[in-house]
C-alpha cells in the first residue's frame, strides 16, 4: 500500500507525464504528415505546445473559468487550435477564438501573435499593462519584444524562449518545468 505521501508526488508528476506523452504524440504525429507535404503540420505541433504553455502558467484567481485563448491577426493554424476547444487546464476550461482588433484583446487570457500581426506589439501590450494575459509568438525577436513565449523553428523542430520578466509583468508565473524546457530565457 503506497502512502498518501507517495500519491501527492505521483499526483504532481501526472499532468508532467501528460505534456511529455503530449509533445512526443505531436512531434510524431507532425513527423509522419511532414512526409506526406501537409503545410499544416507545424501548427499542428505548435498548437499542443500552446496548450502546454497554458497549462503550466499559474493564473491568477481574478481569472475566470475559462480561459479564452486568442489568435490575433492572420490564423496559422488552421483546425489545430478547435481541438482545443474545452480542454481542461486546471480547474478552468479553453476557449479558442479569433480577434482581428487590439480592440478585442481585453476578452482574451492568451494570445497568440501571429507573424503579420506582429509589428501591432506595441498596440497589444499597451492594451494588456494591467491584465494577466500570456503573450504567444512565432516571430523572429518576439521574446526579447516583450512576448512571453515565443515559438522558434530550429530545422526540423520547434522549440521555444521565454521571456521571465514579460510574463511576470503580467502577473503571471510559467512552471519551473516549463522554464528548464525552454531554448533559452530571458530575465
Amino acid at each position: 500500500m503506497l502512502s498518501a505521501h507517495v500519491y501527492g508526488k505521483l499526483g504532481m508528476l501526472v499532468p508532467w507525464l501528460r505534456c511529455i506523452a503530449m509533445c512526443c504524440s505531436a512531434l510524431l504525429t507532425t513527423h509522419a504528415r511532414a512526409a506526406d507535404g501537409d503545410s499544416f503540420a507545424e501548427y499542428e505541433l505548435k498548437a499542443g505546445y500552446i496548450y502546454n504553455f497554458i497549462t503550466f502558467t499559474e493564473w491568477p484567481e481574478s481569472v475566470p473559468a475559462e480561459l479564452n485563448l486568442c489568435v490575433y491577426g492572420q490564423d496559422p493554424f488552421g483546425t489545430s487550435l478547435d481541438n482545443l476547444q474545452s480542454k481542461p487546464v486546471g480547474q478552468r476550461s479553453l476557449v479558442v477564438s479569433r480577434i482581428n482588433s487590439v480592440d478585442q484583446v481585453n476578452e482574451c487570457d492568451a494570445v497568440f501573435v501571429s507573424m503579420e500581426a506582429i509589428s501591432n506589439l506595441g498596440r497589444l501590450q499597451q492594451a494588456i499593462a494591467t491584465t494577466p494575459v500570456l503573450l504567444i509568438a512565432d516571430s523572429p525577436g518576439a521574446a526579447l519584444a516583450g512576448v512571453a513565449i515565443n515559438l522558434v523553428n530550429e530545422g526540423n523542430k520547434v522549440s521555444f524562449e521565454i521571456n521571465l520578466k514579460a510574463a511576470q509583468k503580467q502577473g503571471l508565473n510559467l512552471s519551473y518545468r516549463l522554464l528548464r524546457l525552454a531554448r533559452e530565457v530571458f530575465s
